[in-house]
């Protein structure tokens, strides 16, 4: 196999590789997978029509996901990566292994080494949940919505469009200059949303934004894959109380439509307060993506 950097004008390439992601892990996703490129080091081959990413992935080390494309891949598709590492002498290891591809690659290498880490679960969701916030268990979101509305009664959610886009990237750009952690994940984050609002027309993401006072206080932007509402970006100003429950919410409503049946808000990258907050939200699952080291 020969392997090449991965650039976001590989997207329309890949794409037709990655919008048909059953799994519902937001790494096999184009958000998830072009936005993260320059983090993970990521390159990619294709072989017998399947697409293989190449990827340093967690501590740093080199790790393949499974292959993406139809057929679904065989064990003579994962013997390639087996032999490409050989040739190279790099460990054969694979990341972001969902449950059901864990299943296939155990039937072919059942003595595989496999490891987990709850820091980089998925949290997923149902949709109705989201959107309605329905009983007790939602009370505490409920109250923080109504709090926001009753403090900002001209608040609005808007989707982003052509005529908005540039205060909108104004938005982001703020954010990140004025909300830095000591994390180099974090600051990645806040400027691969600015690639995304700069490249609309190549990501083909979606977003909205909530407005109080007249000014742009938050906004999320993601994709659909499937039955699935990926959200890949959500920020808000935490100085508008219940800001961020009315982004959450506003944005299932106006992009969680007919036939999406799960939100997936992504990880927690072990971050408390973060885990907390997406906790509260009740998941219905929460994904794991399982390493595994082939033999």
């Amino acid at each position: 196999m020969e392997f090449q950097a991965l650039k976001l004008e590989h997207i329309t390439q890949l794409r037709p590789y990655l919008e048909k992601n059953k799994c519902r892990i937001c790494d096999c996703t184009i958000g998830g997978s072009f936005m993260w490129r320059d983090t993970f080091k990521t390159e990619f081959a294709i072989e017998e029509g399947l697409l293989y990413l190449k990827v340093k992935y967690l501590t740093g080390e080199t790790a393949f996901t499974p292959p993406r494309g139809e057929p679904c891949p065989n064990k003579e598709d994962y013997d390639r990566i087996v032999d490409y590492c050989r040739q190279t002498g790099v460990k054969p290891r694979l990341c972001v292994v969902s449950e059901h591809r864990l299943e296939q690659v155990k039937l072919s290498y059942p003595d595989a080494e496999i490891t987990t880490n709850r820091n980089w679960f998925d949290y997923l969701y149902q949709s109705e949940d989201i959107k309605s916030l329905p009983g007790r268990r939602y009370s505490g979101q409920r109250n923080h919505i109504n709090r926001f509305q009753r403090e900002n009664p001209d608040w609005s959610f808007e989707i982003i469009n052509s005529a908005n886009l540039k205060e909108v990237r104004a938005f982001f750009e703020m954010y990140a200059q004025e909300h830095h952690r000591n994390s180099e994940t974090y600051e990645e984050g806040n400027r691969k949303a600015l690639e995304v609002l700069d490249n609309l027309d190549v990501y083909k993401l979606f977003g909205g934004y909530l407005t109080a006072g007249g000014k742009i206080i938050g906004a999320s932007l993601g994709e659909i894959v499937g039955d699935t509402l990926f959200v890949h970006v959500e920020k808000s100003l935490t100085a508008y109380a219940g800001s961020y429950p009315m982004v959450v919410n506003q944005f299932a409503k106006a992009f969680a439509g007919n036939g999406i049946a799960y939100i997936n808000r992504e990880e927690d990258d072990g971050i408390e307060g973060l885990r907390t907050s997406k906790l509260s939200y009740h998941p219905c699952a929460l994904l794991e993506k399982y390493i595994v080291t082939l033999k």
